[in-house]
């Protein structure tokens, strides 16, 4: 048994002896604590080990900024080693490249020159050879660093001038980029997500920190992978968010590309393993005959403008989906990723040194937390630097109405200190005031402008009031927070890479592969009947001698239409249902037709549930952040989402809006989170609102009332007006844009929108035009006076096309009934 003391030699040498137990566990708890606080571990505040943090810290106070040209990387390695970091310099460049690599980090803290590194495999090239600069995420992960905000100490080199931080002010959360590392008895590997979704989630759990797993899995849909992939399932998301450990699966993302030649399975996107790997896999499963379906030859087609471009070609008589669940398989297209998220904590103004495993939400509260001591440091430091002054300009407001007496007395003293001495004396003036004047020369004091010191002082007293008042009210300083997080979705937030598929199955046999295609304009048309046809998009061009004044000739068919927009063959078609539900399908498989086809069945191109129709189609080319699906139901219900909520769904449908009993989804639009809604509701009534007066939830909410409905109304149509491409195009949106009423008794009529006064939402609506009795409006439609018209209606034995000219319907008051100038019942209008 090992002793523990300490014994002195009796031969006096001066010899001591330690059981050597003892000094093995005191020695290894020394270095597993270093190991643990000072190099693989990420603080949680900022998401950084302190290698990072010194590299980002040291090229800040160098002066290597964004706006600036890059440097040699020879150069930023010396001075970390001279002044932060008493290690190797492989370390140092090798930390600084990855930080610098876009495959590696989600957001690139440094702007890399030459060769950084491959997704191949490929090392960095020498740091001689290769330069770097901060990227501007990176400054704004250290903004107010200057301002008193985090604590400095002094590094190895015990220099006074030379201070690293603790941790950083930390704008960005710490799990947008990746982090993985392992200490003695602990290791952490945290997944990246999208700086857009973890920013919005901060600033919902400020209002509401106690909210649970789903309400900010509505927010955060789960890991965010620089190469994109598509993870299949949400367990393990939840799971990690939950309790800081998990288990995703992760695929690539694998495209089918024919020719009238060949057919080709086409990799575009990998799971987060690196290229080299997966296609070392790749081989190695066609060579032990594992792939029976693919040609003996795998092409890497992949470069820096394309991006991921593997080509495995199919043979003859192989099943392209049985291929690709081979491909997943038995090779890295698809890997498993376990996650634990151990970050190190510690008090504000204290070191993180405590690890701890934590699940999202305790994660991103503590974040928020952070943020706020930062801010309210950042004031504090303000607020002090503004009474300094305004004490200085005191004095100088005080110097500047006595000048002339003040350079007699410096011009009749012995010296500068007696000179001031009288100064301070005669005119009541602190010694830092008196220091002041006594700095300057004899011609600035002469040149003191009272005016400016002046106007300068109402300025400080402003922002001293501004400054007491954020201090003086948490709720003043979150909506500050709020905002400058606003401001940083502005500036960094993207489209999310990686998409995350809510309802596979990894054991689910793939039956399709989605092909891809040319991109070619095509017109997609919607039936009452449901079905779903493809047109040319030349269908309903003008004809004749004479094109300009020619009309398009209704064809049977027309009568049938219930939508039609133009789309291409490479965008992605979303029907949104009755039942709130959102199906979606690739435009290329909607079969091309003539105007006087039927269709396909919709129940033939998506899994409809009973009793669900399709009310609205929508041809989308990307699901930007920036753009929103918003649905209104007959009730009076709307709800707006982020049209990257709806990437992951297929023609199975995702449940989107959830709707109360008898209700059920009138209309569908995508809006751009800067124009107005005009609902309009079969009595007649018609409310204009901001989009800013609706907010933004996830996929899967109730929505929120749009309009007070009067009794026995209902909403029948909804339209939305984007403001920005005619201030673009100078013109007044309010000018051009008539809101088209379609009344079921045949009565049309244009209003101009300038009619209809902006109020709140869920206000009652304004009279939009006169009804009879038995009369109720159908549909109401902004056009311009240049628009063309189909107007279907029915006769009382069948339906028929009337083509019209939007400068030929009439423009009425709102109070006006119009004119009845559609024979027989009429049943929608569409803009061709």
């Amino acid at each position: 048994m090992a002793r523990n003391t300490t014994e002195t030699d009796s031969s006096g040498t001066g010899i001591i002896r330690e059981d050597f137990s003892v000094i093995m566990s005191q020695a290894f708890a020394t270095y597993g604590l270093s190991v643990v606080t000072d190099r693989a571990l990420p603080d949680a505040r900022d998401g950084l080990k302190p290698v990072q943090r010194r590299i980002l810290a040291g090229m800040l106070n160098a002066r290597y900024l964004s706006s600036r040209p890059t440097v040699k990387s020879a150069e930023v390695v010396g001075l970390i080693l001279g002044n932060y970091h008493p290690h190797g310099d492989t370390s140092v460049y090798d930390a600084a490249a990855r930080m610098s690599q876009p495959f590696t980090l989600r957001y690139p803290l440094i702007e890399g020159q030459g060769n950084m590194g491959s997704e191949d495999g490929d090392d960095p090239a020498a740091y001689r050879y290769t330069e770097m600069r901060l990227s501007p995420m990176a400054e704004a992960l250290m903004a107010d660093i200057e301002r008193e905000t985090v604590p400095l100490h002094p590094t190895y080199k015990q220099d006074p001038r030379v201070l690293e931080p603790d941790y950083l002010p930390g704008r960005i959360p710490p799990i947008v980029n990746a982090s993985s590392g392992i200490a003695v008895g602990l290791s952490t590997n945290i997944p990246p997500h999208n700086m857009g979704e973890v920013m919005r989630a901060c600033i919902a759990l400020l209002d509401r920190p106690d909210m649970t797993v789903e309400q900010i899995m509505g927010y955060i849909q789960g890991p965010d992978f620089p190469q994109g992939g598509r993870v299949v399932g949400i367990e393990g998301i939840k799971d990690y968010f939950t309790t800081g450990k998990g288990r995703i699966i992760v695929r690539a993302d694998v495209r089918l590309e024919e020719t009238p030649r060949s057919r080709s399975l086409v990799v575009t996107q990998i799971p987060p393993i690196g290229r080299d790997k997966v296609k070392a896999s790749i081989v190695k499963a066609i060579n032990a005959r594992k792939l029976e379906g693919l040609m003996p030859e795998m092409r890497d087609e992949s470069d820096t403008e394309k991006g991921t471009r593997i080509v495995l070609e199919l043979r003859k008589d192989a099943e392209a989906g049985q291929t690709l669940m081979q491909l997943f398989k038995e090779t890295d297209l698809q890997i498993a990723q376990s996650f634990q998220m151990v970050f190190l904590f510690g008090e504000p103004m204290q070191p993180g040194r405590q690890p701890k495993q934590v699940g999202v939400l305790e994660l991103l509260n503590y974040w928020n937390e952070h943020q706020i001591d930062v801010m309210t440091r950042r004031a504090n430091y303000d607020l002090r630097k503004a009474q300094e002054r305004l004490h200085v300009v005191d004095g100088l407001v005080i110097g500047s109405a006595n000048a002339e007496q003040i350079v007699k007395i410096f011009q009749q003293a012995e010296d500068r200190a007696t000179a001031r001495k009288q100064v301070e004396e005669r005119y009541q003036l602190t010694a830092i005031q008196s220091d002041v004047i006594a700095s300057m020369t004899l011609s600035q004091v002469t040149r003191l402008d009272a005016n400016k010191y002046a106007k300068e002082r109402e300025d400080l007293l402003l922002r001293i009031q501004e400054l007491e008042y954020l201090l003086g009210d948490r709720k003043v300083l979150i909506a500050a927070l709020k905002k400058e997080m606003q401001q940083l979705i502005k500036q960094f937030g993207d489209e999310r890479r990686t998409v995350i598929d809510a309802e596979g199955n990894v054991l689910t046999p793939i039956e399709t592969v989605e092909s891809l295609h040319e991109r070619e304009p095509i017109m997609i048309g919607l039936t009452r009947a449901q079905t779903l046809k493809a047109l040319p998009v030349d269908t309903y061009k003008p004809r004749g001698k004479n094109a300009a004044i020619a009309t398009y000739t209704p064809v049977r068919g027309d009568e049938q239409l219930r939508q039609l927009l133009p789309a291409t063959t490479q965008d992605y078609l979303l029907c949104i249902c009755s039942s709130g539900r959102v199906c979606q399908i690739a435009t290329h498989r909607i079969p091309v037709m003539t105007r006087s086809s039927k269709g396909e069945a919709l129940s033939e191109l998506l899994r409809l549930e009973p009793g669900e129709d399709v009310v609205t189609i929508l041809p989308v080319d990307a699901y930007d952040e920036d753009r929103y699906l918003v649905l209104f139901s007959t009730l009076g219900k709307v709800k707006k989402s982020p049209l990257s909520e709806y990437k992951a769904a297929d023609v199975d449908g995702i449940q989107d809006m959830k709707l109360s009993d008898g209700d059920s989804v009138a209309t569908a639009l995508v809006s751009y989170g800067r124009g107005e809604y005009f609902v309009t509701t079969d009595t007649a009534l018609t409310l204009r609102f901001s989009d800013e007066q609706l907010r933004s939830q996830g996929r899967g909410g109730q929505g929120v009332a749009a309009i007070s409905l009067s009794k026995g109304g209902q909403v029948v149509s909804a339209s939305y007006l984007d403001s920005e491409p005619a201030i673009e195009a100078d013109q007044d949106i309010f000018s051009i844009t008539s809101l088209l009423v379609l009344t079921e008794g045949g009565w049309t009529k244009k209003v101009p929108v300038s009619q209809f006064v902006p109020k709140a939402r869920a206000t009652n609506g304004a009279p939009t035009t006169e009804l009879s009795e038995s009369d109720h409006v159908v549909q109401t439609l902004l056009v311009h006076e240049d628009d063309t018209l189909l107007i279907i209606a029915n006769n009382g034995k069948n339906d028929q096309a009337i083509i019209h000219k939007a400068a030929d319907i009439k423009t009425f008051p709102r109070t006006h009934k119009g004119e009845q100038n559609i024979p027989g019942q009429a049943v929608t209008a569409i803009k061709l």
